[in-house]
């Protein structure tokens, strides 16, 4: 009798065994080299094939200007085309909802030359804002895409500040009663122009428990625009743009301003509620978007740089008390080249749930012109290399790129909006 050599695992039921594991093997490796592929900041091959998408609303060139996430994830995007308000929104695919008005995409017609500037959620509700023949311009819509008369009587609203027109919002927040914080700014005598505010109660009405009439308008130094806004869990207001601080050249620093709930400067942040920042790149810089960490303080976002063909991106962290934040990046502030010494423009802001930071925005120079540009910054203020392998990433759609807004989904994704070779554009990123 022959001895069975190799034990249980040699000959066919060596093979056998192999034949049975294969399946399981091809998988594990299919997974490992899907994550050695997939990074953080790599495009999404999720939304829309490959990572980015393009909307023609069939009015002429279109540019979406802001993003949000909704509750049940589906995405909300506002803008402007053939001077009117657009709103889009699509679902986690990157495909439109049809259940929004029809074909996922409505156009609203205030009062002439319309165009949303950001958007806003209220439990099932659509808030966009912007301008509306000179005026600062609201509509609100239901889930379905349809205008909302219990808002002004028809879903509309507008409102001017006194100077005869010119006035544009830029931003909007909701506070947790339902009332409605829109920021802007108000044309002036001689071309000035000053921060406003207005706050709307959930009926559309001007509240007047703020500032006498709902209004409020400040000017730091004869020319300046708010660009965004953030609330604070005890109800003050922060608002950041841009004021000029060379009447002769037209040069201006990031400008900030924080309101106690009434509407009235907070003394209490940098001594009289209101506080400029020089980037550090010579004269020019502004501040366009604004986000609240955790723990109180305040990261801003904007541009630094002379000239509009040589800028950066440009972050600052502030303290409660309006100073800069010297744990950030040594002084405070941080700007962001991204290569080519061309116009690098951040416009938005989000904060991670670990506390990074992004900005996004548009790139100049190179083969491709204005990209969509984002940068990843750990909570020190330094480049963050586990994004995109440097902490910035372009995307180019083919033209003039711009991206204007940023919404992060609850799995950590980044979804940046604006416009792509003239049209609506939108691109999701991996995060990790």
């Amino acid at each position: 009798m022959k001895p069975i050599r190799g034990g249980l695992f040699s000959g066919v039921w060596a093979r056998l065994l192999l034949l049975a594991l294969f399946p399981v093997v091809l998988v594990a490796s299919l997974m490992l080299v899907s994550g050695a592929q997939a990074a953080a900041g790599d495009p999404d091959p999720t939304f829309s094939g490959d990572g980015k998408l393009r909307t023609d609303f069939g009015a002429g060139p279109g540019a979406a200007t802001a993003v949000v996430r909704q509750a049940d994830g589906k995405i909300v995007a506002v803008g402007d085309a053939d001077e009117n308000f657009l709103v889009a929104r699509y679902n986690l695919d990157g495909s439109l909802d049809s259940s929004f008005s029809g074909d996922g995409r409505v156009q609203t017609n205030l009062t002439g030359v319309d165009g949303a500037t950001d958007v806003a959620l209220r439990g099932n509700k659509i808030v966009a804002v912007g301008s509306g023949g000179g005026d600062f311009a609201l509509a609100r819509y239901n889930p379905n895409g349809t205008l909302d008369p219990t808002f002004s009587g028809d879903g509309k609203q507008t409102t001017e500040f006194g100077f005869g027109g010119g006035d544009v919002a830029t931003g909007v927040a909701i506070q947790d009663d339902g009332k409605i914080v829109v920021v802007g700014f108000a044309a002036g005598p001689m071309s000035s122009s000053a921060f406003a505010l207005a706050r709307y109660n959930p009926n559309g009405t001007l509240d007047p428990t703020f500032s006498g009439d709902g209004k409020q308008t400040i000017s730091f130094l004869g020319s300046d625009k708010a660009f965004g806004v953030a609330l604070q869990s005890d109800g003050k207001i922060v608002v950041v743009g841009s004021g000029v601080d060379n009447a002769v050249t037209g040069a201006s620093e990031g400008a900030l301003a924080r309101y106690n709930p009434n509407g009235t400067l907070d003394t209490s942040f940098s001594g009289d509620g209101t506080q400029t920042t020089d980037f550090g790149l010579g004269e020019g810089g502004q501040a366009t978007g604004v986000a609240i960490q955790g723990n109180g303080k305040l990261v801003v976002v904007g541009s630094a740089g002379a000239t509009s063909i040589s800028q950066d991106f440009a972050l600052a962290r502030y303290n409660a008390d309006g100073s800069l934040d010297t744990s950030f990046s040594g002084d405070g502030t941080q700007t962001t080249d991204f290569l080519f010494g061309a116009a690098d423009v951040a416009n938005d802001v989000a904060i991670q749930t670990n506390g990074r930071i992004f900005a996004v925005g548009f790139a100049g120079g190179g083969a491709t012109g204005d990209d969509f540009a984002l940068a990843r910054y750990k909570t020190d203020g330094s480049l963050d290399p586990s994004f995109s392998g440097d902490g910035r990433k372009r995307t180019s759609f083919g033209g003039s790129d711009r991206a204007n807004g940023v919404a992060l989904q609850g799995d950590g994704r980044i979804v940046a909006a604006g416009v792509g070779n003239g049209e609506f554009a939108l691109a999701r990123y991996l995060g990790g």
